[in-house]
């Protein structure tokens, strides 16, 4: 589903110039639900953002479905970035003036798709995170948790195969992060692939795979069957 071939991410030039990415490759298998963690400064996010095409890579080559994502001309980008990836962000990303309802469809009215079933599917999305009762409630009259749930939704709105997290919980106590990630490990399937940023342990250790970060490069790729993730959650759980 996701794959990176010797990728590398530079900014700035000559003395000046920060090497964010050194030559990263790897791939990433639909269904997974891939945890990436680091130091600040390891590259996750630049890694995350030229996954989501929000950014260019200054060497190597990304490939979302088999489409090399910066082999395509901006359009092509866009429309792939917008019906393929899902975004879900530490601050949430709504749109003030609209309701839930109204943010999660965004994504459908931007491709042209308005009317009935596209708020019939924006109301079942948000039923299906727990908002069925705050489809007409505006971001400032929404919680915290709630608002990540209807950026979810959002994510959701366009069946992307692929769907981007950066920090989810960052901004949540424990027990409502711990129910978002409950609706992110919902979100993998057979054809879905769910990557996500953290710092959080609890939340690493609920990876079928994680992919650590160091320096711009990737030091330790570990592969975990579900027994050793189940198992890993409950150490994690008997500490704290």
């Amino acid at each position: 589903m996701i794959r990176f071939e010797n990728v590398s991410r530079t900014y700035g030039q000559g003395a000046s110039a920060v090497h964010a990415l050194r030559e990263v490759s790897f791939s990433i298998e639909a269904g997974a639900f891939v945890t990436i963690v680091g130091a600040s400064g390891s590259g996750k996010s630049t890694l995350l953002n030229l996954m989501g095409a929000l950014d260019h890579p200054s060497s190597g080559q990304i490939y979302i479905a088999e489409q090399n994502l910066y082999g395509m001309d901006d359009n092509a980008r866009t429309l792939l970035r917008r019906d393929k990836i899902g975004f879900v962000f530490q601050f949430f990303n709504l749109l003030p003036t609209l309701t839930a309802r109204e943010n999660v469809a965004l994504p459908a009215n931007l491709a042209g798709r308005r009317g009935r079933a596209t708020d019939e599917r924006a109301t079942q999305l948000l039923s299906s995170v727990g908002l069925a009762a705050r489809i007409h409630h505006k971001p400032d009259a929404l919680s915290g948790g709630e608002m990540q749930r209807v950026a979810i939704a959002r994510a959701l709105m366009m069946d992307p195969p692929v769907l981007l997290a950066d920090e989810p919980t960052g901004n949540l106590d424990s027990e409502t992060g711990r129910s978002i990630l409950g609706l992110l490990r919902g979100a993998t399937s057979d054809r879905r692939t769910v990557v996500l940023v953290t710092h959080d342990p609890k939340i690493t250790a609920e990876g079928d795979r994680v992919l650590t970060m160091a320096d711009g490069r990737l030091a330790k790729d570990e592969r975990r069957d579900r027994a050793g993730v189940q198992a890993a959650v409950a150490q994690v759980a008997s500490v704290t």
